[in-house]
């Protein structure tokens, strides 16, 4: 197999030419900076190097996966190839993989790739189309890989899931209980896309419709944004926006239902839904506010109560225009809404691609004392801690966020010395590179054992080209850490 010698910034890095010829091959050194937290904190067991990673904008989000004594972290590498690495538990060697698969200059989850493993050890991964280059080599017209061998990333299948019309774009797999493995993606575009689900048979190695329809049908006039988390009541609760355009400031009328296997669902008295779910489909309605009003697919979020009681924490704008987040429980009969917050800021939401996010919703704990814990975050303001009254869920009062151990600080301050240039057609603000910390899908068998991968990158672009000077490729780490 040939390779090639291309530039990159000022740095010369390998290239491959085709498809799927990594395997085994060592990443390159990125550069000398990095953080050796192994050596200066207690609580980092360990810090492995897994490859460099294009750093020139937000791309796609690594997925870690930790199973049976392995490790997988599937990735965009620094030429924007779809790639996955993987280790033995304890060890620092990686072997790797390439696929035929470039990326644009698509950003976030618009060139999203999704991982799975399979109760039989069989690899699967998936990625969006969106705005892939045109080669060499060509982008394949599906884009689903499942290994020819289980544990093992040397050679992959490229396959069909149902058929060679499938278009999956989101494209996410869901692991249920008892080995269960769902696909969902929606098929068709933002405004005009309906949410469809694969069910994988284990004993035959195929996959099939859930449903005999969408679950969420869009009916040509707009697009379902959300999906079902299984719950700790044994449930699958859906939650979701509706979007008409793929302008931001059209998503309207969040939504919820539930399901306790995935296929009959029903609104959250328990009358059972006629499928598919669409924008008229009743006893689904969380908040019907409407375009404009600050409902948006960025900003929600699924959190249960002591009695685990579903609690949707949302944005909106108050009566003056500002950006708050609420939220609401069902109560006698109807959702009730209460306002969490007293910003005195709005948030712009409209507008297309990936947007910078200036507000996380947050999520709510139930606490000891019977209260309810609700962290959340602001550009603005920074972190903030809530207690709500767990009844009520009126806030009682605010408290100063404890501070992060000093581990995770320091993991989140960028190591590259690079300022990103503000930007207005990109909405970049300019500043520090961006650091995302990135939570295990997989389930390490060591009690009190967590493992999180580090992401760097210069953020987001609105899905056109970031013109240059780029900061360098970033080296994509594992840690090991011993939890609290």
């Amino acid at each position: 197999m040939e390779f090639k010698m291309k530039s990159f910034g000022n740095k010369v890095l390998i290239a491959t030419c085709a498809i799927m010829v990594t395997a085994g091959l060592m990443p390159l050194a990125v550069g000398d900076d990095r953080l050796y937290l192994a050596s200066e904190y207690d609580a980092v067991l360990e810090e492995i190097d897994v490859a460099p990673v294009w750093s020139v904008h937000q791309l796609g989000q690594p997925n870690l996966y930790t199973r049976e004594g392995r490790q997988y972290i599937a990735y965009y590498d620094h030429e924007r190839y779809l790639s996955i690495a993987q280790r033995e538990l304890g060890s620092e060697e990686w072997t790797y993989q390439s696929f035929p698969v470039q990326m644009g200059w698509a950003t976030g989850s618009h060139s999203k790739l999704t991982l799975a493993i399979d109760r039989d050890g069989y690899i699967h991964l998936s990625s969006y189309r969106r705005t892939l280059l045109e080669g060499p080599p060509e982008p394949p017209t599906k884009i689903y890989y499942r290994s020819k061998n289980p544990h093992d990333i040397s050679e992959f299948e490229r396959l069909y899931m149902i058929s060679e019309d499938e278009a999956p774009h989101y494209p996410t797999f869901i692991e249920g209980p008892d080995n269960t493995l769902y696909f969902m993606y929606r098929d068709g575009v933002s405004g005009r896309g309906n949410q469809v689900y694969n069910e994988y048979d284990l004993e035959t190695r195929t996959w099939k419709r859930l449903h005999d329809s969408p679950l969420f049908d869009g009916r040509d006039q707009m697009s379902a944004y959300g999906g079902p988390v299984l719950g700790p009541d044994g449930y699958w609760h859906a939650r979701w926006v509706w979007r008409n355009t793929p302008d931001n400031a059209s998503n309207h009328s969040l939504s919820y239902a539930r399901s306790k296997d995935m296929r009959a669902w029903e609104t959250i008295t328990g009358d059972p839904i006629e499928l598919p779910i669409t924008s008229e489909t009743e006893g689904v309605i969380v908040d019907p506010a409407g375009p404009g009003d600050g409902i948006s697919n960025m900003t929600y979020s699924l959190s249960w109560d002591a009695a685990l009681r579903p609690i949707v924490s949302y944005h909106k704008f108050d009566a003056d225009g500002h950006s708050q987040i609420y939220n609401a429980r069902f109560e006698d009969g109807a959702w009730r809404h209460v306002q969490a917050t007293h910003w005195s800021f709005t948030w712009d939401y409209s507008g297309t691609g990936g947007r910078p996010r200036v507000l996380n919703v947050g999520s709510l704990t139930a606490r000891d004392d019977g209260t309810l814990e609700h962290t959340l975050w602001s550009q603005q303001y920074g972190h903030e801690l809530i207690l709500l009254d767990a009844e009520t869920l009126e806030p009682i009062e605010r408290l100063e966020p404890e501070a992060p151990p000093a581990w995770r600080q320091a993991m989140n301050t960028p190591e590259q010395d690079f300022e990103v240039e503000p930007n207005p057609t990109l909405l970049r603000e300019g500043g520090p590179m961006e650091v995302t910390l990135i939570n295990d899908q997989g389930a390490p068998e060591e009690p009190g054992i967590a493992y999180i991968a580090r992401w760097e990158n210069a953020g987001r672009n609105r899905e056109r080209a970031v013109p240059e000077p780029w900061p360098a490729p970033t080296m994509l780490r594992v840690y090991k850490i011993q939890q609290e």
